[in-house]
């Protein structure tokens, strides 16, 4: 009876830890596709200028690089205003450059029929 017991405790464990590890790469898989899609836009996109509306703390690090979160207005060259709240990864000692009221570039480009944008300057994390 404690031998059934060990045997079902010990595939139970193994189930978890193979779930858990699948989510992972699951994760990390994504990560890498949203970074490839961020330097597409950043590489063949379209220039634009955004004035910071405001800046907010993520406590995210990616490479101990910090996350915030940018509230733009984007302009295009058309002229049509775009606002938006962007995620994006800043290098540390860029951060003065991402202050409320200044201008930046960002750069879009259409995918799957969905307009992505990109700041340009931020922080792409690589592969290698």
């Amino acid at each position: 009876m404690s031998l059934t017991i060990v045997v079902i405790a010990i595939l139970f464990i193994l189930l978890v830890t193979v779930a858990l590890i699948a989510g992972v790469i699951k994760s990390i898989e994504g990560n890498n596709q949203k970074y490839v899609q961020s330097k597409e836009v950043l590489e063949k996109g379209t220039s634009a200028q955004a004035t910071i509306n405001s800046i907010e703390q993520t406590n995210v690090r990616v490479d101990e690089q910090p996350q915030i979160l940018l509230d733009l207005t984007v302009t295009k060259k058309d002229g049509e205003l775009h606002h938006m709240i962007h995620k994006t990864i800043i290098p540390i000692a860029k951060i003065p450059e991402f202050q409320k009221g200044n201008i930046v570039e960002v750069k879009y480009l259409t995918i799957d029929n969905k307009q992505k944008f990109e700041v340009v300057g931020a922080y792409i994390p690589t592969n290698e």
